[in-house]
């Protein structure tokens, strides 16, 4: 059979009509009986029957309240034909001349099963009420509950009116005796049948009333005396149905059980907890009331443990729903997939002989080019699951399954979606028949693929997705780019099977004795990439959506500058920082690597690492030789090259784009498609910097390094960028800070030693660190300091040259210059060397305006165990007042106030100071606090220099002129700022800086949030925050009044521009509202109630709100109008308005035209029966 045709294997006719879908509501005798024929009966199935029918049976001997039966499964299971066939048999309606239940018994095969069946049919007669939930065209809206949806059509079963109203009228008549009456009177008033014309709700409701009218006058004076009195007040409880169903079943089918088929009742009850509770009072109340007698049978995708599981609320109520329901079938994926093999893929004999000799002679190639993975386990590739199944694949019948489903709950999908969808059943048929695939004529062997499967349902696929594809096969040349984009397409709506390059691959393979097209596949799929017609995600391919595609054209539009991408280069390095790089230097001190890039320091450390970027090939080649050469100069720093090559500038290039996409589209995410995009983008900008991270580490780990001309790049080995930065820095460190090791010592040492020069008599008996440091030596006897060598020589010779050149040595100063290179030591070690220098009578400190001479004193042990008073201290040579000291103080005193002492004596000059002090020390101190008042930078600078002028004021005639010397510099500087900052900040300036702070803090940390913010603007905000953290402010008042008043002037432009929307919208409501008819009917107090709420929106605010509050508030204008016309319909008729809401009609979405045509006819059904009601109807 190897030559023959794929049609020559199968059993049955595969051209004959097998119906898409099985509707529980068709009632023709044709259809019926095709249907009943054409059902397969599984082992599982039949065993689920003969459970209901068993339980059935039992109950004229054994009545009970277990009357529920809950059947679920799949789209497509069969779940639907499996409740039509129970209803149909129980109920053995007689179908093309006979009975259902003897058809249905017959077509089981089961002994058992038929004759429950029989005896069921004779001594349980039923009528049965069959019918979908979903697509019913009498059901008026999704609010309608269960109750009222049963027994509305209940009633239409038994003969009555649909209506409530209506029926509530022929039940009480029926009960009088005096319903044919009214019908015949209806008949001679108006020519026509009431069994025809009640349907008709609109019309229906007012003629009867005047057929009352008619029979009885007394009662009903005016034709539409009953109409009024009605006004919709039938009512329905689960409790009044089971009670009208016994009450009429025996009025109109005595004798006769009642059994209710309601299909899809779990799409219709799903995730409303009022719904679900309605459902297990219908059956209860049945149960109770019923006795057996009343049977509900129901259909669901979900298990009902599912269902119930999945509503937190209520869990404990709703939990005795599983209880209503004892008898709960599910019908599983195996089910179809026998049913599928039976009903159209039946071998004949020799065909399953031939298949099974195909498979042994291929079985390990095959099942291996076959095989899918996923977060499930498919069914298996067996010998007999081939044979049956073929050319479908087993695990092709569960992926149909999920696509099925997938297309049913799509958005935007065609009206095949949905009741009128494929089957499985039908979709295998057509895999053979239909011309789009045509498997039939194909020769033995060729099995179906996946993208077979999209040509026969492609219509359910949205219009978008179908004509990207549609155009692939004339955009691209590789002949398996469109069948792989359909392959990935269909596999989206699987959410268990993975979509790789390997799967899609098993998907497509075209037949048992071919090769693998795994590099095709990955080459069509490059190609797709490339053409942006799939994305690659984090769940594998998938086809872009209308909105990536825009998401996709505007992202490719976005191109880096230099100083952008300069900037996502400094972003990495800097996190090769992170920890920063360290290295301790003789186990004593830690230092830590800093980081410049391209001349800008990015992370301040001890030493500093010069990274420059240059194309990889000759301009890397030139930065390595010009970087070598620049560290044999700047003999205190490391210099490192780095090549950029292609794929950092396309890696730089994506994650660009990331960024950029995230700040213009990140705040304005709403719609759920929209926030899907946001982060699928986070993850991609993740993919790209964690990529752009790996390509930048092995650039800089391949790169050059360069210190004192020397190459210092790292090994071979080296695998990561801080480890690496740390190596270098220990190997270098020893060169840089050569006089380190001068004064090493631990750090606990070193407290120790500074708490000892605190207490100590002499200096015999200190800690070791000081003989360890080489502090002290022998003098005739006698321990001292060695202060004219060493590291104390060191210090003091910083201060006495800071001294001479007329400014203070602070510790501050002390501290930063002693921790540079080449020394680097510890801000402990300096302050115990002061000390040790205090101490050693050298030096003279102030402290807080006041002088220290004695390392002993309390004063001494303030300033130096804080760590900020000691920075703030200053030190100066401790000398007594020569005449050299005299003449320095002359011309400092000529420098700083400008005039000359008049005697060059002690006494004259620290007289003159003192006054000369004494007049600028308030302006100084006014400066001063209004500086610290007003929150402005630079008061520290003033409070140093008050410091020294009250040392200068206070202190001895010595003392004071010591100070003056050492300070000199900081006093005039401080008494020339003061002046400046009194000049300038008038009460005018001091407000423009209030405002230019608040304009920071209010107008710009909006406007930072505004996506289409010019740069200019933003460069304006960031120099404004600059200017006012700068100690010399004031110097800039303009141009900060400037900046300013550029973010107040967009701000205030931003909020007209809001504020003008807002009144527009609130005045166009306003005319709507005074343009709605019966607006001139009400008095004015009662307008000016209604148009109250748009008024205020219409008003021009007398205090400035934010911006946000005036978005909302246009938000909110169509909702307060919307109420105001529904308040002023009520004002003007009363209780004869009645609103219709549109949206419980579709609160279960719209899947297929029978559930639109339905919902429609629904608003159309209660629209006209209100009118018909004397109802003014309101629309929302």
């Amino acid at each position: 059979m190897a030559n023959e045709p794929i049609k020559s294997l199968f059993a049955n006719d595969i051209h004959r009509r097998i119906e898409e879908v099985i509707k529980v509501d068709q009632t023709s005798d044709d259809i019926l009986r095709d249907e009943i024929n054409e059902y397969v009966v599984t082992d599982a199935i039949r065993s689920h029957y003969t459970s209901i029918f068993d339980a059935f049976r039992e109950i004229p001997n054994k009545p009970h309240e277990g009357i529920a039966i809950w059947v679920s499964g799949f789209f497509g299971s069969g779940k639907s034909s499996f409740a039509k066939m129970l209803g149909l048999s129980i109920e053995n309606r007689a179908v093309a001349g006979i009975p259902a239940g003897d058809r249905f018994a017959q077509r089981a095969g089961d002994n058992k099963l038929q004759v429950l069946l029989k005896a069921i049919n004779e001594q349980i007669p039923t009528h049965a009420v069959i019918f979908d939930v979903s697509t019913d065209r009498g059901i008026r809206s999704g609010n309608q509950s269960l109750t009222e949806i049963m027994y509305g059509l209940f009633l239409q079963s038994l003969g009555y009116a649909k209506d409530l109203d209506l029926s509530e009228l022929e039940i009480a008549l029926e009960e009088k005796g005096q319903l044919e009456g009214f019908e015949a009177e209806y008949g001679r008033l108006f020519q026509k049948e009431w069994s025809f014309e009640k349907g008709k709700v609109a019309f229906a409701l007012s003629e009867a009333s005047r057929v009352l009218h008619s029979l009885d006058p007394e009662t009903y004076p005016m034709a539409d005396s009953w109409v009024k009195a009605v006004k919709n007040k039938a009512d329905i409880s689960p409790g009044k149905l089971a009670e009208r169903a016994n009450e009429l079943m025996k009025r109109r089918r005595p004798g006769q059980a009642l059994m209710f088929v309601v299909d899809e009742v779990g799409q219709f009850v799903a995730r409303d907890i009022q719904k679900m509770l309605d459902l297990q009072a219908v059956v209860q109340s049945l149960g109770v009331k019923g006795r057996g007698k009343h049977w509900i049978v129901v259909t669901s995708q979900e298990k009902l443990g599912e269902l119930v599981s999945g509503l937190d609320d209520k869990k404990i109520e709703l939990a005795r729903l599983m209880d209503r329901f004892p008898l709960q079938v599910h019908l599983e994926p195996s089910d179809i997939s026998e049913v599928t093999s039976r009903r159209v893929l039946s071998k004949n004999a020799p065909a399953e002989k031939a298949l099974g000799q195909l498979f042994d002679q291929h079985r390990g190639r095959f099942t291996e080019y076959t095989r899918l993975t996923g977060d499930i386990r498919l069914p298996e590739l067996t010998r007999d699951s081939f044979i049956d199944l073929y050319p479908l694949l087993p695990y092709q019948i569960d992926l149909i399954i999920q696509v099925v489903s997938g297309l049913r709950t799509q958005g935007g999908a065609s009206k095949h979606v949905g009741g009128a969808n494929r089957t499985i059943i039908k979709l295998a048929q057509q895999l053979l028949i239909n011309p789009a695939v045509n498997l039939a004529d194909q020769p033995i062997g060729a099995v179906a693929r996946l993208d077979q499967v999209y040509d026969l349902v492609e219509g359910n696929i949205g219009s978008e997705v179908r004509a990207k594809i549609s155009a692939i096969s004339k955009e691209l040349v590789h002949p398996l780019a469109q069948p792989v984009a359909k392959v990935i397409c269909l596999l989206q709506y699987v959410k268990s099977v993975h979509r790789t390059a390997e799967n899609i691959t098993a998907a497509l393979h075209p037949g048992v004795a071919e090769d693998s097209q795994l590099s095709a596949v990955k080459d069509a799929l490059r190609q797709l990439e490339a053409a942006n017609k799939v994305r690659l995600g984090d769940d594998g391919y998938r086809i872009p959506t209308p909105a990536e595609d825009d998401w996709e054209r505007i992202r490719n539009g976005i191109s880096p500058k230099p100083g952008d991408a300069h900037r996502i280069y400094s972003e990495v390095l800097a996190s090769f920082w992170q920890p920063q790089p360290t290295h301790t230097l003789f186990d004593t001190k830690t230092f830590k690597a800093g980081l410049s890039i391209h001349g800008r320091g990015i992370v301040d450390g001890d030493m500093m690492f010069h990274v420059h970027l240059a194309e990889v090939g000759t301009s890397f080649l030139a930065l390595a030789n010009e970087l070598r050469t620049r560290s044999q100069q700047e003999r205190k720093s490391v210099f490192w090259a780095i090549a950029l090559n292609e794929a950092i500038d396309r890696e730089t290039v994506e994650l660009f784009r990331s960024k950029e996409m995230l700040a213009r589209k990140e705040r304005e995410a709403k719609t759920a498609d929209e926030t899907a995009l946001i982060g699928e983008e986070k993850i991609r900008q993740r993919r790209h910097q964690d990529e752009l991270r790996r390509l930048i580490r092995a650039a800089c780990l391949t790169g050059s390094v360069s210190f004192r001309g020397n190459d210092r790049s790292p090994d071979d080995r080296a695998v990561d960028m801080g480890k690496s930065a740390a190596d270098i820095l220990s190997d270098v460190l020893p060169e840089v800070f050569d006089r380190f090791k001068e004064a090493a010592a631990r750090p606990a040492d070193v407290k120790k030693g500074v708490d000892a020069l605190f207490i100590a008599e002499n200096l015999q008996g200190l800690p070791p660190v000081f003989s360890g440091l080489g502090l002290l030596r022998d003098e005739k006897g006698k321990t001292v300091f060695r202060v004219e060598s060493g590291v104390l020589a060191e210090i003091l010779s910083r201060i006495e040259e800071r001294a001479n050149y007329g400014d203070t040595a602070s510790g501050r100063f002390l501290a930063d210059e002693l921790a540079k290179e080449p020394f680097g030591w510890d801000f402990e070690m300096v302050r115990l060397l002061v000390l040790s220098l205090l101490r050693a009578g050298k030096i003279q400190a102030t402290s807080k305006g006041q002088t220290i001479d004695s390392a002993t004193g309390i004063e001494a042990r303030d300033t130096f165990s804080n760590n900020n008073f000691f920075r703030q201290a200053s030190f100066r040579p401790k000398k007594g007042i020569e005449f050299e000291e005299l003449v320095r103080a002359s011309e400092a005193f000529r420098d700083t106030f400008g005039s000359e002492v008049r005697e060059l004596n002690a006494g004259a000059i620290v007289s003159e100071l003192r006054r000369e002090v004494a007049r600028h020390e308030d302006p100084v101190a006014s400066a001063h606090g209004q500086l610290i008042a007003y929150r402005l930078p630079g008061a520290a600078v003033l409070e140093g220099a008050i410091g020294h002028m009250k040392a200068v004021l206070r202190g001895s005639e010595d003392n004071a002129i010591a100070t003056f010397n050492a300070s000199h510099r900081s006093i005039k500087e401080a008494i020339k700022r003061a002046i400046e900052l009194d000049q300038a900040l008038s009460e005018p300036r001091l407000l423009d800086l209030d405002r230019a702070r608040e304009a920071l803090k209010t107008a710009w940390s909006f406007l930072r949030g505004e996506s289409d913010v010019s740069q200019d603007l933003r460069e304006r905000a960031a120099t404004l925050e600059d200017l006012l953290a700068r100690e010399t402010f004031y110097r800039e008042l303009p141009t900060i009044e400037q900046n300013a008043s550029a973010i107040d002037s967009e701000y205030a432009r931003r909020f007209d521009q809001a504020l003008e929307v807002r009144i527009r919208a609130y005045t166009e409501a306003l005319n709507r509202l005074a343009n709605t008819p019966g607006w001139d009917g009400i008095d004015q107090d009662q307008q000016q109630r209604l148009a109250a709420p748009l008024e205020r929106g219409k008003t021009r605010n007398q205090e400035r709100v934010p911006i946000p509050q005036l978005r909302s508030e246009l938000d909110a204008c169509e909702i307060r109008l919307q109420d105001a016309i529904g308040e002023l319909h009520r004002i003007v008729d009363g209780d004869r308005v009645a609103t219709v809401k549109l949206g419980g009609y579709f609160s279960g979405g719209v899947e297929t035209e029978e559930q639109l045509d339905a919902a429609l006819a629904g608003i159309r059904e209660e629209c006209s029966r209100l009118i018909g009601t004397g109802k003014k109807v309101i629309v929302q």
